[in-house]
C-alpha cells in the first residue's frame, strides 16, 4: 500500500470512526429512552400483578412487560455493537498510523543516513 493510499485509508476510517461514535451515542440515548420505559412498564405492573404467589406474580409481571424488556435488550445489544465497532475502527486506525510512521522513520533515514 502507497503513502497515498495509506493516507487515504486513515481518512477513510476517521469517518467511519466519526459515524460509529454517532450511532453509539444514538444507541446509548435508546437504551436508556428503552430502560425507562421497561422499568415504568414493570412498576406498573407490579401494582396490578394479581393475587398470587409471589413467583405467580412474578411470571405475570414478566409476561406484562416482555415486550419493553425485548426492546432493552435490543436497544443494549445495538449500543455493543456500535460500541465494538469503534473500538474496531481506532484498532484500525492505530495500526495505519504505525505503518505511516515506519514509512516516515524509513524516509527521514533515508534522507539523512545514519549518524
Amino acid at each position: 500500500m502507497s503513502l497515498p493510499e495509506m493516507a487515504q485509508e486513515v481518512a477513510r476510517l476517521s469517518r467511519l470512526l466519526d459515524q460509529g461514535l454517532a450511532a453509539l451515542r444514538d444507541q446509548a440515548r435508546e437504551m436508556a429512552d428503552a430502560e425507562s420505559e421497561y422499568r415504568q412498564a414493570k412498576a406498573m405492573a407490579w401494582m396490578q400483578a394479581p393475587d398470587g404467589t409471589v413467583p405467580e406474580r412474578e411470571a405475570w409481571v414478566n409476561g406484562q412487560t416482555s415486550d419493553q424488556r425485548h426492546r432493552r435488550d435490543l436497544a443494549e445489544g445495538l449500543r455493543q455493537a456500535a460500541l465494538e465497532a469503534v473500538r474496531s475502527r481506532r484498532t484500525q486506525v492505530s495500526a495505519l498510523q504505525s505503518l505511516l510512521a515506519a514509512d516516515r522513520a524509513e524516509a527521514e533515514f533515508v534522507r539523512t543516513g545514519p549518524q
